[in-house]
């Protein structure tokens, strides 16, 4: 008995001595999802399946999951806690049993300090999203047509978008600046570091929905030799733009976003090059009343129409002067589903070197089913090459992501294609969703060049099947 009222009594003190440290955390919440998908992808290289010399998988089937678990923590004095985790991989029972198929990657790891030093002050110190407007220049650390973690094959699906960063955020409603700054790439030596600096200004007008932005943004990638084609960022890049968005009349929303790329591309090689590109995008969405057929007694639901138009300053085959390419930095922007991944890339005609319009709709043809097709046309700003039937290789006017063969023969021709994309989400719950798409790319009058049986004309399919489950 007095052994057991000793053992009471160190636990006692024990509780009294740890409760001070769990009485900081006021709430914690638990959230995630878990996203199992299907994908079919046929003919991605634009390559016939004979030509011995495409090193791509042309044609690939695989399953997926996706899966994310998050738990934030409400601190006293205004401290909050955010950690996630994130695993992404393809099917594979070897690699599951082999135990190197399904990482577990520290997706968000960041403390925020509301009112910091004083009240309009929010400061956020570790791994967290940047994203802003529509994500044309600041979204994804990597882009979002391809994916660093190599255990998902379609690296265009990731949900990777975190930076290590640190945000400070000055509220003075209406107005609201983000001042940032984030670690893009860490070598530990003298050179070769990649930073982002920037400044971001929201201002709320208060009438129409209307709000305008303006931001500032330097890429810095110390690099001791001129950036390879087709990275992010070259060797001190300033993106100075403007975006706003209104709704002038019930349903009607009207954005647009103008952007400006100066700076040193190149200020190490004998010939030295500057930056010196243009983006721009303006689009316009309507939402139409409910329709109801006549005779068939039958209600279209919320039927949707947008029409909208991005461009991007291309690179002129042969030029040494200021390098005029759209550096897509990192953005977080998908222009057609197969395209974004065959034609992402500096100068690649995609989400640089591109004119690009979209007019799509949706409709719910029925409770908790919605349906929306996209169609997209592309356009190269400045042509690959200078004469028909010319190879378009690597490290000159071309720099694709993914499309690394060496046999692409082009014509001196800006058309570059279209895309059509169908999709079909169904709400089954409020927590799971389902989704079935189908995207077809038709390469243009600029990849008609060739060169035996190097063609490079083919049709592009994506077929993909998901289901999504939120907790």
């Amino acid at each position: 008995m007095k052994r057991l009222l000793s053992i009471c009594v160190v636990l006692t003190a024990i509780a009294l001595i740890a409760a001070p440290a769990f009485a900081e955390v006021q709430n914690v919440k638990v959230s995630g999802d878990v996203n199992s998908g299907g994908v079919s992808r046929q003919g991605y290289t634009l390559l016939p399946s004979n030509n011995s010399a495409s090193s791509n998988n042309d044609n690939d089937s695989f399953l997926y999951t996706q899966a994310r678990v998050r738990i934030d923590a409400d601190l006293t004095d205004n401290v909050m806690a955010t950690v996630r985790f994130l695993t992404e991989y393809d099917w594979n029972t070897y690699s599951n049993t082999s135990g190197d198929g399904d990482n577990v990657d520290l997706d968000l790891a960041n403390v925020t300090l509301k009112e910091v030093f004083y009240q309009p002050l929010t400061v956020t110190v570790g791994r967290q999203e940047l994203r802003y407007g529509n994500a044309f220049v600041i979204g994804d650390p990597d882009t979002n047509t391809i994916s660093k973690d190599g255990n998902l094959t379609a690296g265009d699906l990731s949900l990777r978008k975190s930076f290590d960063a640190i945000k400070a955020v000055f509220d003075y409603n209406p107005l609201v600046v983000d001042v940032f700054t984030a670690k893009i790439k860490e070598t530990n030596k003298t050179r070769n570091d990649v930073d982002l600096y920037g400044i971001n200004a929201a201002y709320d007008i208060g009438q129409h929905n209307s709000e305008v932005e303006a931001y500032w943004i330097l890429s810095a990638n110390d690099v001791p030799v001129a950036p390879t084609a087709g990275t992010n960022a070259g060797n001190s890049i300033h993106t100075i733009g403007v975006r706003g968005s209104v709704t002038p009349v019930e349903n009607l929303n009207l954005l647009g976003e103008l952007a400006f790329q100066r700076g040193k591309y190149d200020s190490e090689s004998v010939t030295k090059r500057d930056q010196k590109a243009t983006a721009y995008q303006v689009a316009g969405e309507y939402a139409f009343p409910d329709v109801t057929i006549p005779y068939l007694n039958t209600m279209i639901n919320s039927p949707m129409l947008k029409i909208g138009y991005t461009h991007y300053s291309g690179e002129e085959f042969g030029n040494t002067g200021d390098h005029e390419a759209w550096i897509p930095l990192y953005e977080d922007q998908t222009h057609g589903v197969i395209a974004n991944r065959v034609l992402g890339g500096v100068n690649g005609g995609q989400n640089s070197n591109a004119g690009i319009l979209n007019v799509g709709g949706s409709i719910s043809p029925m409770q908790d089913l919605t349906v929306s097709l996209d169609w997209y046309k592309f356009w190269l700003d400045e042509k690959l090459v200078a004469e028909k039937n010319q190879q378009a290789s690597q490290g000159t006017a071309l720099a694709w992501d993914t499309l690394t063969e060496s046999n692409y023969y082009m014509d001196a021709k800006k058309n570059l294609g279209y895309e059509l994309d169908l999709a079909l989400l169904y709400d089954y719950t409020e927590d799971v969703k389902m989704g079935l798409s189908v995207g077809y790319f038709k390469p243009g009058s600029a990849f008609d060049g060739g060169s035996s049986t190097n063609v490079n004309d083919e049709s592009a399919i994506q077929v993909l099947a998901t289901l999504d489950v939120a907790f």
